[in-house]
């Protein structure tokens, strides 16, 4: 027996309408954004970061409370870390490129048991085996990338590992949507040019492949920050764009003629046109489609 409905067609469609299009997030409260800026304090960092940090983490509980640093210098100046470690209890792994930073740095480590140092040089191609053997989490709650040099490359290395927050330095120089990553080499090292990492724009493409959205960039210096993407809706940011997250370093920097050396037609001047490693010579290239 076929049972036919008696309520008309109009009224069914009128209905499936108002169903279809009534808004899904009608009853979610609303997030009030996170203030970052207010929380920015200088404790062992250098732009005001340990108050960011703790801020964020306020937000986003964290998970076995481990931190990586590599580019850690010696663990109290400009550290993103010592706060962490000790004011709050977390447990580190920290590295050092430079043999005597690294030293002063496991010096400086000694009475705290739950921080790892290491003199090492980081590359795409050890960073995982570095962590592997350090016993880092693959859950661990935050990352700082501050190697002067092949810091895009790295982090786009690291997969079998994935942090809550992830800090790292961009090159103010190019401005979103500026697309630059300077071209990879393993000796790659910071001489003091605009020779450096890559832009806001190219690690925002490259952190949204990896399941990260942009947060934070410090009111003074290059330093910005990406939390995964499922924790992003704790902070109540509604334009996390580049063009809206940027800040500029004050105008006189893109007046000094360095700034443009290499690129907008101007040619590295004598000298400066590459990277010497003993008896390397490394061409250096902004690359632009990455």
């Amino acid at each position: 027996m076929v049972v036919r409905s008696t309520i008309p067609l109009a009224l069914l469609a009128a209905a499936v309408v108002l169903l279809v299009s009534a808004p899904a997030a009608a009853d979610e409260p609303r997030v009030e954004p996170v203030d970052l800026k207010a929380a920015e304090r200088k404790g062992f960092s250098q732009f005001g970061e340990d108050g960011v940090v703790e801020k964020i983490f306020e937000i986003i509980e964290p998970g076995p409370k481990f931190a990586v640093e590599f580019g850690a210098y010696d663990g109290i100046n400009n550290s993103n870390m010592r706060n962490l470690v000790v004011n709050h209890g977390w447990k580190s792994y920290q590295i050092e490129g430079n043999k005597g930073r690294a030293r002063q740095l496991a010096k400086n480590y000694a009475d705290y048991p739950g921080t790892k140092t290491e003199q090492a040089w980081v590359w795409p191609g050890n960073i995982e085996v570095l962590f592997e053997r350090a016993g880092v989490p693959k859950d661990l709650d935050f990352l700082v990338i501050d190697i002067d040099s092949n810091d895009y490359y790295v982090w786009r290395a690291i997969h079998d590992f994935r942090p809550k927050v992830v800090m790292i330095e961009t090159n103010l120089v190019f401005p979103p949507p500026e697309l630059m990553v300077i071209d990879f080499h393993p000796m790659n090292y910071w001489d003091q040019t605009y020779y450096i990492g890559a832009s806001m724009q190219s690690l925002v493409n490259l952190g949204k492949k990896k399941g990260y959205e942009l947060l934070y960039q410090m009111s003074w210096g290059p330093n910005v920050f990406f939390v995964a993407k499922e924790y992003f809706p704790l902070f109540g940011i509604e334009d996390n764009s580049p063009e809206a997250i940027y800040r500029p370093p004050p105008a006189e920097v893109f007046e000094r003629p360095n700034a443009n050396w290499g690129r907008n037609g101007v040619p590295w001047p004598k000298g400066k046109e590459t990277l010497r490693w003993k008896n390397l010579v490394i061409e250096k290239k902004f690359l632009d489609d990455m």
